[in-house]
């Protein structure tokens, strides 16, 4: 996620607060007393707390306000439900299926589940075409099936490529590929996000 963070911008509005601290230090009278340790200890603890404010407040911005999301990504995190479709020698196939996601500007997890597996994130690429304000995700899992069925623990790899669709419910729709050279699509909505507060998900 990091990557699709707007560096210039952040750059410049950094240098600003930085700037504006040191005016603000320096019309408060607060240094050029003369003691130049006391005066640099000032001005370093005045720049740190704007720098560490600038941050969180990207941080707050971009998990709150959706206009800013559309500059580096959609926020992702909650509940999603759907189903995922495949067809093999005995002909379509449709399974029934729960999605959490944890988003963080740091990175994603998701954890897709189903009556038969559970598939964990080994790799999750986010890409934003910022010309159509379009976003996908590349999403590089292991699934391994669950006691009780056909298989019990069996493990693979897979990679699905997932667009999201912006709208009153978002949706992860896509298609996903295996390393047993199976296939299928994914139609996936958002149900809830995660609670405002909860900054780590």
């Amino acid at each position: 996620m990091l990557h699709l963070l707007p560096i210039r911008w952040i750059l410049v509005v950094a240098f600003a607060i930085v700037g504006l601290s040191v005016l603000a230090t320096v019309s408060a009278g607060w240094i050029g007393t003369g003691d130049y340790a006391q005066d640099a200890a000032i001005l370093l603890r005045a720049s740190s707390f704007a720098a560490t404010a600038a941050i969180i407040l990207l941080f707050a911005g971009w998990r709150w306000v959706s206009p800013i999301q559309k500059f580096i990504f959609p926020y992702l995190g909650g509940r999603w439900s759907g189903s995922i479709r495949f067809g093999d020698e005995n002909g379509e196939h449709s399974r029934d299926v729960n999605l959490e996601i944890k988003h963080t500007l740091f990175g994603l997890r998701l954890l897709l589940d189903s009556k038969e597996s559970t598939s964990s994130t080994l790799v999750v690429h986010a890409e934003r075409d910022p010309h159509f304000e379009r976003y996908r995700l590349y999403y590089v899992y292991l699934n391994e099936r669950k006691e009780g069925v056909p298989n019990p623990r069996q493990r693979y790899r897979g990679l699905a490529i997932m667009r999201v669709e912006q709208g009153r419910k978002r949706k992860l729709i896509g298609d996903y590929f295996t390393e047993f050279h199976k296939r299928g699509t994914l139609h996936l909505s958002q149900d809830s996000k995660h609670p405002w507060w909860k900054l780590w998900r």
